[in-house]
This record gives C-alpha cells, sequence and structure tokens, in this order.
C-alpha cells in the first residue's frame, strides 16, 4: 500500500499513487490502441479523440456512481452543501470510483461522439475494447496503492495486510473483528461522528506529517479553536442584526482557514474542524507523534484477500485475448461484445470475496447487479451480430492527408525554370 508516492518539493504536492498509476495506465491504453488502429488502417486521431471522451467521462460517470451509491453514508452526513461538493469533486484523488460508472459513462460518450461523426462505432470499439480492458487492470494496481477495493479476510499464504489507518483497518474495526488502543481512536468532543458512531482511527494522513509539521498544525487548530469558543460566546451576546451580520462573516473567515488547515493535510475526516478536533486530541494523548506513528505500525489490519491484484490479472488475460480475437474477428463488433459478456462475469465472481460493497441492490452488490445487465447486453450484441453486416458499412479505411511540399522548394523549382 502506497496512497503517496512521492511529495513535489518546494510546492509540496502529494503524488498519491492512485492517480499515478491510473495516469500512466491510460496513457499505456491509448498508446497500444493507436497502434492496433494504424496496423488495421483506421484513423488514429479518431481513437486519441475517443481517449479524451473516455477519460472525462470515466472519471466524471466513475465518481458520480460512487457519490449516488455512499450518498447516505459519506455525503449527506455533511449537511452542507458547499462540503458535499468539495468532498464529491476533491475527494476524488483519494479513491472514491465505481469503476461499471465510468465505464457505462465513457461507452455513451463514445458512441454518441461515432453517431454524430458518421464514424463506425462497431470497428472503434473493437480497436478500443483491449485498451479499455487493460486500463481498468491497471487501475486496478492503483486501487491497491490507495488500500481500497479490498478483499474478505483470508489465511492464504498470498494474502496481504494493510497498514494502520486504512480502509480495511477501519471496517474490521467497526465490525469489531480487531481491537485498537485508545491512543489510536479519536473520540469527538460532542460524542458522536456524522455517522452516529462513537469513535473512528486516526486518519492515516495524519500520522505521515514530521514533527515540525505537526507541531506547526496543531499550534494553529488550537487557535482556531479559541476564536470558535470566543465566537459562541459572543453570538450568545449579540443584541443587533448588524451584530449577527459580522459574526457570520467572521464565522465564514474561520471556517476557510479550517479549510485550509484540513487541505495542507489531505483527505481523511469530513471537515476541518474535525480535523483541528483530531490534531488536539493526538496531542492529548500523551505519547509525541513518533511513538503514535510507533504504535500504529504495530496494529495493521488482518489478512484479506488482494483483490485488486485478482481483478488486474484478469483484466490484463482478458486484454490480451481481446487483442488476439481482434485480429481474427469475423465480423465488426465481436471484440466489444465479447468484452462485455465475459468482463461481468469475472466481477461477479470476485465480488463474492469483496469486503467493502454492500449487499444493496435486489440482494446483489450493485457491481453484481450491473455485470449482470452488461452481459446480457453483451450476449445480446453477439446474437444480434449474426444477422447484421459482417462488415460496418461505416467502416472505412483511412488515408492519411498528401504532405504538402514546403514553400522554400517551390521557390527553388520556380527559380531553376526562370
Amino acid at each position: 500500500m502506497m496512497p503517496v508516492v512521492f511529495r513535489i518539493p518546494v510546492v509540496n504536492i502529494d503524488v498519491p499513487g492512485y492517480g499515478l498509476v491510473m495516469m500512466l495506465g491510460f496513457l499505456l491504453s491509448v498508446f497500444w490502441a493507436v497502434r492496433r488502429a494504424t496496423r488495421s488502417g483506421a484513423n488514429p486521431d479518431v481513437v486519441l479523440n475517443c481517449a479524451f471522451i473516455a477519460l472525462i467521462g470515466g472519471v466524471g460517470g466513475a465518481r458520480l456512481m460512487y457519490v449516488v451509491h455512499y450518498w447516505d453514508e459519506q455525503f449527506a452526513p455533511l449537511g452542507n452543501w458547499l462540503a458535499i461538493l468539495l468532498r464529491a469533486t476533491l475527494g476524488v484523488r483519494d479513491g472514491g470510483l465505481e469503476v461499471y460508472g465510468g465505464f457505462i459513462a465513457a461507452t455513451l460518450g463514445v458512441v454518441i461522439y461515432m453517431l454524430f461523426w458518421g464514424h463506425s462505432f462497431r470497428w472503434y470499439l473493437d480497436i478500443l475494447a483491449p485498451s479499455a480492458a487493460l486500463g481498468m487492470g491497471l487501475g486496478r494496481l492503483g486501487c491497491f496503492l490507495n488500500g481500497c477495493c479490498w478483499g474478505l479476510p483470508s489465511d492464504l499464504p498470498w494474502a496481504v495486510r494493510f497498514p494502520f489507518g486504512s480502509n480495511a483497518l477501519i471496517q474490521q474495526w467497526q465490525s469489531g473483528q480487531l481491537d485498537l488502543p485508545k491512543e489510536l481512536l479519536w473520540f469527538p468532543p460532542n460524542g458522536v461522528l456524522t455517522d452516529g458512531r462513537p469513535a473512528a482511527p486516526l486518519p492515516r494522513e495524519m500520522l505521515r506529517m514530521t514533527e515540525a509539521e505537526f507541531a506547526k498544525i496543531t499550534s494553529a487548530a488550537a487557535a482556531i479553536g479559541q476564536r470558535q469558543k470566543e465566537l459562541t460566546a459572543r453570538r450568545a451576546q449579540a443584541t443587533s442584526a448588524a451584530e449577527q451580520a459580522e459574526l457570520d462573516r467572521e464565522e465564514n473567515r474561520l471556517r476557510a482557514e479550517l479549510g485550509s488547515l484540513a487541505s495542507s493535510l489531505g483527505g481523511g475526516c469530513a471537515s476541518g474542524a474535525a480535523h483541528a478536533e483530531v490534531l488536539l486530541a493526538m496531542q492529548a494523548s500523551g505519547l509525541s507523534l513518533t511513538q503514535l506513528q510507533e504504535l500504529a505500525r504495530q496494529y495493521p489490519a488482518l489478512p484479506v484477500h488482494p483483490t485488486q491484484l485478482y481483478s488486474a490479472l484478469t483484466l490484463v488475460l482478458l486484454a490480451l485475448l481481446l487483442n488476439a480475437l481482434y485480429w481474427r474477428r469475423t465480423r465488426d463488433g465481436q471484440v466489444i461484445c465479447t468484452m462485455l459478456l465475459i468482463e461481468p462475469w469475472t466481477r461477479y465472481i470476485l465480488e463474492t470475496i469483496r469486503a467493502d460493497n454492500p449487499v444493496d441492490t435486489f440482494q446483489f452488490t450493485i457491481s453484481q447487479f450491473l455485470a449482470l445487465m452488461i452481459s446480457l447486453i453483451g450476449l445480446a450484441g453477439l446474437i444480434g451480430l449474426q444477422y447484421a453486416n459482417p462488415r460496418s458499412p461505416r467502416a472505412k479505411l483511412w488515408e492519411p492527408p498528401p504532405a504538402e511540399a514546403p514553400a522554400n522548394s517551390k521557390k527553388k523549382g520556380q527559380s531553376a525554370k526562370a
């Protein structure tokens, strides 16, 4: 697990492992698709346009599906629409993407583009299908680095243990599968968290700080906390609308400072105020930051199935199979329909050993339900292809435009004739 690969010096921006692997996987997949298009006589520019559409639609659709799926647990409790919007957009750097949401949105976007510009979506989707499988497979390596999409507890030799603060550990602690010392827990001052729980493990990003960063930020958190108490007291004594308006403006400034403090710490708690409270609780634990970090290393999650690696291996093998099928297909559309038929069943099986997706959609997980629907579309597509022309009527070989002669060469030719 490596949620942050490295930090860019000077600007001090963390480069997340999830995003880095996603970017590399996307670039490699696009390169592979362009090469396949060039070899088979298709227009590589169309592939690049589809890749751009898939990137925007894929990320947007995957995040939208995640927000809708976990609205009640993670977003509705925030209460403030601004906080929800920030969590929904900026939180994507820490993960929180539903693959099928991105796949569906990207596919719809590409098909609309093909129809609008008159390209053969059967042929070009066949070109893109192996790269789509490869991109999703490499993206699962990003899930492994981020610690999301983990599996059920396992005693197999290749089972993995994610560190303290990982999503797997948090779920196992919440379900009572393991215990944590009170020094590694945060007990909010008001008694409950936004989701109703009385405590939570300390956020992992806070334990990544240095002693100097910890001292600086806890000092700022303490100052903000004191100003909040003073603001509450003044609000109770305010007698005019003008005083209330001034207090509202000051409260907004405090919220902005809390947001800035939260941004300096990355993900984790739902708000800047929660970050400040956690920092103060860590400071009052009786242990230094170094001691807390050492204690946290002694409490990893229970061993679990590395379902991210299972999925990555399955998808890479499927990508190779689809690529081989592309060069042997007898009908345009066979490759994409084969992908739609096979990939959902691999996902359906993997969902049976995933621990993070609840069974909340007609006695299935949401991914299992969508897998069944997508596999039916793939099967219907393969059957329908038997009644269609083997070659798509819109599938035309691309001819690059002729290169224009340089202006200088024309002048030289004219001079020679003269």
